[in-house]
């Protein structure tokens, strides 16, 4: 998963939540949690835990993706938007739940279980898995972007690490040349965006920024520095604000930053 990852997503991410999905409903339909265990047969457990899961981390797994944007968007941690964003997939797959178990369990049959009492055992399921796969996504990801980069010209000469005091340009592979547009944060990693490409530097974006003081730029979002000179355009969707930059990049701008970047000329006064 990226940091604002298709609503759709790739086939592998799919696969991969779907396996696990599977692998999940098997496990608590041979387990019986919340009572199940004495709704029916195995078989019938089994159908009812898989069909569950399946049916869950489609809408979970949306939500998920939903939640990843708004953490970028509004500047707030990504584990606390996909925590809400499960909280309220978990409304439908609740009562889907409750529906579910009425019609099918054969010691529930005709009665409904209180809404709530599913709702929190859908929570108990759905916010550990959810988190876990996001991390497992993360983690799987980013040794395979680094590899996708496309290598420097066999000719070119690697490029060296800075001494203390020099400019993070010097840590650019030529490739890129020296243009550069913004800065990404990607965990340990920052994406430096020139007007070449892009590739992941193994930096902290605050270090990162310390050895830019030769480049007119700023701050404009927790995980995001850009060029004054890449800017091309204020991008407004109500109170929300980005900057496009030269090479067609949307940079999300925090409600922290809108002020300063005002008061230094890069947005029109309202």
């Amino acid at each position: 998963m990226s940091d604002t990852p298709s609503l759709l997503g790739t086939p592998r991410e799919w696969a991969t939540d779907l396996t696990t999905a599977t692998a999940i409903g098997v496990f608590l339909g041979v387990i019986g949690p919340f009572g199940s265990f004495y709704g029916g047969p195995i078989e019938l457990r089994l159908f009812y835990w898989v069909a569950n899961l399946w049916i869950g981390f489609i809408i979970i797994a949306t939500m998920v993706r939903l939640a990843i944007r708004a953490a970028v968007r509004l500047d707030v941690p990504i584990w606390f938007a996909i925590s809400v964003g499960v909280a309220i997939g978990a409304l439908p797959l609740g009562l889907m739940s409750a529906f579910f178990s009425a019609h099918f369990w054969v010691r529930n049959h005709g009665h409904m279980a209180p809404f709530f009492e599913w709702y929190g055992e859908t929570l108990a399921i759905a916010e550990p898995s959810s988190l876990a796969l996001y991390l497992f996504h993360t983690r799987g990801e980013r040794p395979a972007a680094k590899l996708a980069a496309p290598p420097p010209p066999a000719a070119a000469t690697p490029p060296r690490v800075p001494a203390d005091g020099a400019s993070f340009l010097d840590r650019l592979p030529p490739r890129l040349g020296r243009e550069l547009l913004c800065l990404q944060m990607e965990d340990h990693y920052v994406r430096a965006h020139t007007d070449r490409g892009s590739d992941l530097i193994l930096i902290p974006l605050k270090q990162a920024m310390a050895e830019l003081s030769e480049v007119e730029g700023m701050q404009v979002h927790r995980s995001w520095w850009v060029a004054r000179a890449a800017v091309n355009d204020c991008v407004t969707n109500g109170r929300n604000v980005a900057l496009k930059l030269s090479n067609g990049v949307k940079v999300p701008v925090s409600r922290a930053s809108v002020a300063p970047l005002r008061a230094a000329g890069w947005l029109a006064a309202d």
